[in-house]
């Protein structure tokens, strides 16, 4: 039975597993002999031979009648899967293809937008705030302005490679973070020179000492809203993420005020502390 269900696992169906198996064990054999022993249904035992034949999995003697012989199974296990890896690799070729011309083509469709339009949704755990973070940065065009609450700092140094992605797209990220986040700079410290470079370049780092609230705008009409749990603010409760530009045409102006308040980071200078 886990012999049948390995085969089973690779891409053959019940019937193809059960000959192939009885073919292995008879050798060399007429399809009356295997569809016995296999309980394949004779009407369709020369169709599933031919099958396995196809997939590299069984010899046939074109003789009257014919006959099938097992080919060794880490023969055609090892040729079924450069075969599939063959097809696979030029289906993602093909994929490819399609999914690059529908970024053209949908490029192109332009949303009816309404006047002071609002949307939002939703996140609460932790691998849905994460969700959350990872499309932030893959969508964003332009701009990053946030405070994130402490507990964020697992969750930036895992977006790591999506704000570097972001950053080579030209956009400006700014972080107004608590004295706490700088518990970060040893992940900086770990990524390579150019790495490095393109953080420096793109990521800007001011500190502040006390923040009533935990919030980002994104390209002036996102909003980020972090809420802490009542009775522990170093843990958040749930995300929000709101399209509205007026909300974050406000928060952006808050934002600007904190920003100018708050004491500049030199990245470069906190790394060689660290060192």
């Amino acid at each position: 039975m886990q012999k049948k269900k390995l085969l089973l696992d690779i891409g053959l169906n019940a019937y193809e597993a059960a000959a192939y198996l009885s073919l292995l064990k008879l050798g060399v054999s007429e399809a009356s002999s295997v569809y016995r022993d296999a309980e394949v249904p004779y009407g369709k035992i020369y169709t599933v031979l031919e099958s396995l034949a196809g997939k590299g999995f069984v010899e046939v003697q074109t003789s009257r009648p014919k006959k099938f012989r097992a080919v060794d199974p880490e023969l055609a296990l090892d040729a079924f899967f450069e075969k599939k890896k063959i097809e696979l690799e030029r289906e993602m070729a093909l994929l490819k293809g399609s999914v690059e011309e529908a970024k053209q083509a949908l490029e192109t469709v332009s949303p009816q937008k309404r006047m002071n339009e609002v949307f939002w949704t939703t996140a609460i755990t932790e691998s849905e705030i994460k969700k959350f973070a990872t499309s932030v940065y893959r969508e964003v065009k332009k701009s990053v302005n946030v405070i994130p609450p402490a507990l964020g700092m697992p969750v930036v140094a895992n977006l790591l490679p999506e704000i570097i992605k972001a950053v080579d797209r030209g956009v400006k990220i700014r972080l107004l973070i608590s004295p706490r986040f700088l518990a970060l700079v040893p992940v900086f410290s770990m990524q390579g020179e150019e790495t490095l470079g393109k953080l420096k370049k793109g990521l800007d780092i001011r500190l502040s000492q006390n923040f009533d609230s935990y919030f980002g705008v994104v390209d002036d009409s996102v909003v980020i809203l972090f809420q802490p749990h009542p009775k522990d603010k170093d843990r958040v409760l749930s995300v929000v993420k709101i399209w509205d530009a007026g909300l974050a045409k406000n928060l952006r102006e808050e934002f600007e005020i904190l920003w100018q308040a708050g004491e500049i980071v030199d990245l470069k200078v906190e790394l060689e502390k660290k060192k």
